[in-house]
């Protein structure tokens, strides 16, 4: 497990329980766990084995987009989601 990232995500996570965590990253953060069910269930990542729900808010995906890609910023978030009918 690679320290940087467990505290970027730990810390984006707390921002989120704290309702300061931008709403283009919480949407990503919901898209992740919504595809990672097998993840959630067993509360570590499959790809890397890192700390679920911690992990989904990390910026660099571990699955080189196997899954999901990296945190997108609001622009690029917007265009995924048409591009894929993710609403």
């Amino acid at each position: 497990m690679k320290i940087f990232e467990f505290i970027e995500g730990n810390l984006k996570m707390l921002g989120d329980k704290l309702n300061l965590l931008p709403q283009h990253e919480k949407e990503q953060v919901i898209f992740r766990a919504n595809i990672c069910t097998d993840c959630m269930k067993n509360k570590k990542c499959k790809y890397c084995g890192c700390s679920v729900p911690g992990k989904l808010y990390v910026k660099k995906s571990c699955n080189k987009g196997e899954r999901f890609p990296d945190m997108m910023d609001i622009e690029l978030w917007e265009k995924y989601k048409i591009d894929n009918n993710i609403l």
